[in-house]
């Protein structure tokens, strides 16, 4: 695998770029999944790894939790910060830092989320590991990731075409395979659920979609940006191209489906 440190400097700018909330935005009904799959109670200590601009945090207590949001990423905190504020929020614990090495005592949430972000920190085996060692005995997981044959693994299938990623790191598709997650996580969890579901992103055109990720979306943003134009004008193109299959006849318009998994659990 390559330098950590380096992946890591490299994850933080890639999520940095673009304008994230406004992609988070159109994801919020993934994080209320995952909050109600999770069942998440009043008073419950809950850790939401990779926390992002805040969504499954925010949900989280507003069912009355007790909630910890963790990023790696120092300007998505800040916005979740800003909307935890206006909603009155004042006590949940906002904290930069990486879900390779946690930095709290064993045992010490009753339930440990993730929605989107966990799934691309680079050893996944460390994220692993350090989702059993936090999370308390009988304690519970709900973790969601973006699958390989959906939509969003499609997309990063075209991105990946004109920006390959690192070599030896793995794709982050692996925690949306119900396999990998359960060789991942092994025997420190046990009574294994899968839910699978979809979050559609509706357009007029794919030529909207395109634009929007090229604009908003971290990893798309950042690639973009990185080619020579004439290669950025190929890769928009095969992207709207990619959108053009999501059309739907009766109108033309586009319902690009992103399927995703939760994994549930429990610890052993």
């Amino acid at each position: 695998m390559p330098d950590s440190s380096e992946l890591k400097q490299r994850h933080r700018a890639v999520w940095a770029s673009g304008d994230y909330d406004q992609i988070a935005q159109g994801i919020q009904a993934v994080a209320d999944h995952v909050v109600r799959s999770a069942r998440i109670r009043a008073s419950e200590r809950v850790l939401d790894i990779a926390c992002g601009t805040g969504n499954t945090a925010l949900m989280a207590r507003a069912r009355g939790a007790m909630v910890t949001g963790l990023d790696l990423t120092p300007e998505l905190l800040a916005i979740a910060r800003k909307r935890a504020a206006e909603a009155g929020y004042d006590d949940i614990t906002w904290k930069e830092g990486d879900a390779e090495s946690l930095s709290f005592p064993d045992a010490t949430f009753d339930v440990v989320v993730s929605s989107c972000g966990l799934m691309f920190a680079p050893d996944q085996q460390k994220v692993a590991n350090e989702v059993a060692r936090v999370t308390s005995r009988g304690g519970r997981i709900a973790i969601q990731a973006w699958t390989r044959e959906g939509g969003v693994g499609r997309m990063f299938q075209v991105t990946n075409r004109y920006v390959p990623p690192p070599l030896g790191v793995p794709s982050p598709f692996e925690w949306g395979d119900e396999a990998e997650v359960r060789s991942l996580l092994g025997s420190s969890f046990k009574d294994y659920r899968f839910e699978r579901y979809d979050c559609p992103e509706y357009a007029d055109t794919p030529e909207q979609v395109a634009d929007l990720f090229i604009d908003r979306y971290g990893p798309t943003h950042r690639a973009y940006h990185a080619l020579a134009p004439e290669k950025a004008a190929a890769f928009r193109k095969d992207l709207i191209d990619l959108y053009r299959g999501y059309t739907t006849p009766a109108d033309g318009k586009v319902r690009w489906g992103r399927e995703y998994i939760i994994t549930l659990a429990r610890r052993a």
